[in-house]
């Protein structure tokens, strides 16, 4: 796949992912976070950014047949982490996904503190847990391979994540945030 196509896939994929967070109806109004949608891409791209071309073609189908289903997986995640809503899966694959990503997250909050609260550990967890839920059996595979592979080569995409994200928001690395938030 060239990097263009897989630039508009994601890009496809936070449209449409930005169109279900928008829509969600909060007990309490609209939430600080839908009111800054640049954020939420950021956000998005930087969750994305590193998984395979598989997992976001698989995704996409996924958005693609919520979206004819009336589903809003934005909706379904968020009720999910108030349980408001009896989970939706509860696999061995999810269970190992949250595992390797909590991991490689208590070793990038170890690195960089400042950068990447240690503090937000159980939350980390609880969201992607949650998220993962409303993907179908094809994109967990997928996303389970993406976790296996990355495993097998010492990368963690944690660590990936936040380094694409210091890159967004004007900073080389994680490194040179940290060395900045430390002075």
């Amino acid at each position: 796949m060239t990097e263009k196509y897989r630039k508009n896939l994601i890009q496809e994929i936070i449209d449409r992912e930005l169109n279900m967070f928008l829509a969600v109806n909060n007990r309490g109004g609209t939430s600080p976070c839908q009111e800054r949608p640049e954020s939420f891409r950021i956000m998005r791209e930087m969750t994305h950014g590193v998984l395979s071309d598989s997992f976001l073609e698989s995704y996409l189908d996924d958005l693609k047949q919520a979206e004819t289903e009336g589903r809003n997986f934005m909706t379904e995640k968020y009720a999910l982490m108030e349980r408001l809503i009896p989970p939706l899966r509860d696999t061995l694959q999810l269970e190992e996904i949250v595992n390797a990503e909590s991991e490689w997250r208590k070793e990038v909050a170890t690195q960089f503190p400042r950068t990447v609260q240690p503090e937000g550990h159980e939350g980390f967890c609880l969201y992607l847990g949650c998220e993962l839920q409303t993907y179908s059996a094809a994109t967990m595979d997928a996303y389970y391979n993406d976790i296996m592979a990355a495993q097998q080569k010492h990368h963690n995409l944690v660590r990936e994540r936040y380094e694409l994200l210091m890159k967004k928001l004007g900073y080389g690395s994680l490194k040179e945030c940290e060395a900045g938030l430390t002075a």
